[in-house]
């Protein structure tokens, strides 16, 4: 193969990289239909399909497991396990945000050393966003770049 065929082929696979990422971004930014149901523990009960999975850019270096307990108890802490695989693989720590009542997005917790490989836990308490329902949370880079995404659904 010829060294201009071996650069467009690069090119060819960035390119499909970057839909792929865009394509995840869009679905991520679009309503909440369901939830991952857990309990206490961490225990799934039921599998939303669309929760918790990893973007294209984060593939492979980063686990995310589903949020509990979820449905959220008002005042209880909800808790989301990642997992980072490789060292640097994250461009400067993580955070988990998510809208509240007046539409702004709020940072609930944030792993600043989530560049080494681990297990880490994101914490919050729900009511600090002020909804109730099913309420999109969104998990990212210190950059904004999307790492995972997931639904909670919150009670009063």
């Amino acid at each position: 193969m010829s060294r201009l065929s071996c650069i467009l082929l690069l090119l060819l696979l960035a390119c499909d990289a970057g839909e792929d990422q865009d394509d995840f971004e869009n679905q991520a930014f679009s309503e909440p239909r369901g939830y991952t149901q857990t309990n206490v523990s961490g225990e799934v009960q039921s599998k939303d399909d669309d929760d918790w999975r990893i973007s294209p850019a984060y593939f492979g270096r980063v686990v995310v497991d589903p949020a509990f307990p979820n449905p959220a108890p008002s005042g209880e802490t909800v808790a989301i396990p990642v997992r980072v695989r490789l060292t640097n693989s994250i461009q400067g720590g993580l955070e988990v945000t998510a809208y509240d009542t007046n539409g702004i997005p709020r940072r609930l917790d944030s792993i600043p050393n989530a560049r080494d490989p681990g297990s880490y836990v994101l914490r919050f308490l729900p009511r600090a966003l002020g909804v109730t329902g099913l309420v999109r949370v969104f998990i990212v880079d210190t950059q904004g770049g999307l790492v995972s995404y997931g639904d909670i659904l919150m009670n009063e």
